[in-house]
């Protein structure tokens, strides 16, 4: 690969990846004195118009030029809208506004009202009021079915291979009786235990909605970013299986859980590895994959890259250059013509190796515990079609297996209408409380 394209590709992955998550390091990084300056207001203002009436050519001309091709481009600004309007419908009004400035530049922190409620969004505005970024600003609420009251924590740290992963033990307050109990698995990419991207919390909403019904659970920091990892190291066992089963003895012995009803939950790649989790320990009382694909996850990838390029009326330049690269790294990947140490989709070949060795298909079958699998039908990352149909296939006629999907809800099992799109990732909500319902009746019945 040609050393531009590489570079483009790691700018963009990192742009993105954060841009989803929320607001971009450049803008938590605004400091200073509260003001008031009118002309950045206005200028906040306009490109908010200019969003709500899909002018987003208009709006990329409001970014100074060093900004406009990356973060100004109008196929980022369209699908950076359409965030909003995934989660909360149509946009209504600007409620309120407030601003930070710093050395260079303010933040404009704007409050939006939506059809279906309110959000914020931040703005960074130059001296000459030039737009230097923009992203989603919302913070994590509690969902409605957590009852705070009903909820103890206690931090632990788990002693990997190599370093140590900071993670929370939530669970039933005052139950009086040992609770079944969860290890919640990430999905695939750096994770931090709450799987906080912006407004969003999946694995909060899941441990305090499940320790809320009685279900107590072990989540944590996934091994990347916490610990440095060497590319021989980043397989499927070395940053996700191997975790797993440290974290799964830790709960077994934590106060106030029951050691012999211990389920593994895994979400996207790590409902993928849930199977061969669940056999390496060998004593679990079930095994849940929340999203987990089925599909060669290089397919996997290619798909959602093509979705991601197809939304929208507007092209992405820096998202169809990433489509682009990664068409003919996930070709190598096809044709096994890479090497151990050479970066195929932001990962090194040992990861391409590892899943190549793992047939998850095969493990499951093989597993005596029950089984759960869960889709949203919004997910564009992992799909029923696609991925759920092929383990139903596979486990057909198989006792103890169970599937069900939710209409509505996205990777994150997160409630949504229209195309679905990753920035409303960042945008304040929250799992769905049927999810929660589903889990704990399962979970309850082993």
């Amino acid at each position: 690969m040609a050393p531009r394209r590489r570079t483009v590709l790691a700018a963009v992955s990192a742009a993105t990846a954060s841009a989803a998550a929320g607001c971009t390091d450049m803008l938590a990084n605004i400091t200073g004195d509260e003001s008031d300056p009118e002309d950045q207001r206005d200028a906040t203002t306009a490109f908010i118009e200019d969003l709500a009436n899909d002018q987003f050519d208009a709006a990329s001309d409001r970014f100074v030029a060093d900004e406009r091709e990356r973060r100004g481009d109008p196929g980022r600004l369209e699908r950076f809208w359409m965030g909003y309007g995934a989660v909360s419908g149509s946009f209504e009004k600007i409620v309120d506004t407030a601003t930070r400035t710093g050395n260079n530049a303010t933040a404009v922190d704007v409050t939006l009202s939506f059809a279906r409620g309110e959000h914020d969004c931040r703005v960074v505005i130059d001296r000459q009021s030039r737009l230097v970024d923009c992203g989603v600003a919302d913070e994590y609420e509690r969902p409605a079915y957590v009852d705070s009251s009903a909820v103890a924590t206690e931090d632990v740290t788990l002693a990997v291979e190599g370093c140590s992963l900071s993670g929370t033990v939530t669970t039933p307050a005052d139950d009086g009786g040992d609770a079944p109990a969860v290890v919640l698995v990430h999905d695939s990419g750096p994770v931090t235990q709450d799987t906080a991207r912006g407004g969003t919390q999946a694995f909060t909403d899941l441990a305090e909605g499940l320790a809320t019904q009685g279900i107590a659970t072990l989540r944590y920091d996934k091994r990347l970013p916490a610990c440095e990892v060497s590319p021989g190291e980043y397989t499927l066992d070395g940053v996700t299986v191997d975790d797993a089963l440290v974290a799964i003895e830790e709960l077994r012995g934590a106060e106030g859980v029951d050691s012999d009803r211990i389920v593994v939950v895994g979400h996207g790649l790590g409902g993928r590895a849930a199977p061969r989790i669940a056999a390496r320990d060998g004593d679990l009382a079930g095994v849940v994959g929340l999203a987990a694909p089925a599909r060669p996850f290089h397919e996997l990838t290619l798909a959602q890259l093509e979705h991601k390029v197809s939304i929208g009326d507007h092209e992405w330049a820096d998202l169809v250059n990433v489509y682009e690269t990664w068409t003919d790294e996930i070709e190598s990947i096809r044709s096994d013509e890479y090497d151990a140490d050479e970066t195929l989709l932001n990962k090194p070949g040992a990861f391409w190796d590892s899943l190549a060795a793992y047939d998850h298909l095969e493990t499951v079958t093989e597993l005596d515990a029950p089984l759960l699998f869960l889709q949203g039908t919004r997910d564009f990352q992992v799909s029923v079609a696609d991925d759920l149909e092929q383990w139903q296939s596979e486990l057909e006629g198989r006792s103890d297996t169970t599937f069900d999907t939710y209409d509505g809800l996205n990777h994150l099992f997160m409630p949504g209408k229209g195309p679905s799109v990753e920035f409303a990732y960042a945008v304040q909500n929250n799992v769905a409380a049927d999810v929660v319902d589903d889990l704990t009746g399962w979970i309850d019945e082993l």
